[in-house]
């Protein structure tokens, strides 16, 4: 290669990694304030990272962690298409117990036929819980030659009548009949409850919730910054996907360079070493 294409193509190189480390991380940097503020709704008082909202602005945690606080005084949890709410929240222990927000009026009927929709490797399901299965739109031989014709409630949705059963602890389409022959249901879905102790209904079963232990994936970044910069706090960058560090409302001195381009450029640990 021509020594002038050589230089040419380190000089362009060493620009635009000179361009990506010192435009990153996207927050304002001059404006990350208030991750010493705490989130309080109805019940729950002073809960901290890796938790936003209310008070505490998206950049002090990750995304998975955003709440927010109704009309009602109730904390929610969003999760993709679905929401849920938080009634109890133990950081001791990092546990949630969270109550689908469609089944919140004591009623076992929703227009959601959606499963749970929370990633799996930040919140665990309490693997104790049973397992409540609503089905729709069943087979009506199927169902009788079953034994599930007493697990049956209608619900009126805009105004039709639909007929669902459940079953609890059981998977749906491993139920035979006398007659050999699957339960056969165009929709269900499973949501996790809690062991049953009383004989509540339907609907309070399901407004009860359920138990799950959350994992901040970023704990070991945290650790660091912590370390690092004694009385920081960890937060987090949502355009670039990556934990940061904030001093005085600011990022802590040291390179934080972005994951994406880590590749790219010789770049540090996120605080260094």
């Amino acid at each position: 290669m021509h020594p002038l294409a050589t230089t040419t193509s380190f000089l362009l190189t060493l620009l635009f990694c000179l361009h990506l480390t010192t435009s990153a991380p996207s927050n304002d940097s001059n404006n990350l304030s208030n991750c010493s503020q705490t989130f309080s709704c109805g019940t729950l008082k002073n809960v901290t990272y890796p938790f936003t909202g209310g008070l505490r602005p998206s950049h002090c945690g990750p995304p998975e962690f955003g709440l927010t606080c109704d009309a009602d005084s109730v904390t929610i949890l969003k999760a993709n298409s679905l929401s849920y709410r938080v009634t109890h929240l133990n950081h001791t222990s990092q546990t949630l117990r969270l109550s689908r927000s469609d089944f919140h009026d004591n009623s076992p009927c929703t227009l959601e036929h959606t499963n749970n929709t929370l990633n799996n490797s930040i919140f665990l399901i309490d693997p104790t819980l049973e397992t409540l299965s609503l089905l729709y739109n069943c087979d009506n031989n199927s169902i009788s030659s079953s034994g599930l014709t007493n697990n049956r409630f209608s619900c009126d949705i805009n105004g039709d009548t639909e007929e669902v059963f459940y079953v609890i602890n059981s998977n749906p389409y491993n139920l035979y009949s006398t007659r050999w022959r699957k339960i056969e249901c165009k929709t269900s879905i499973q949501v996790p409850i809690l062991p049953r102790t009383s004989n509540g209904s339907l609907g309070e079963v399901l407004k009860e919730g359920f138990d799950v232990s959350y994992i901040d994936p970023y704990s070991a970044d945290c650790t660091r910054c912590y370390k690092k910069h004694p009385g920081g706090y960890c937060g987090f960058d949502a355009q670039l996907g990556k934990p940061i560090c904030i001093c005085n409302d600011q990022l802590c001195p040291g390179k934080q360079k972005s994951l994406v381009f880590k590749n790219l450029c010789p770049c540090e640990p996120y605080w260094g070493n």
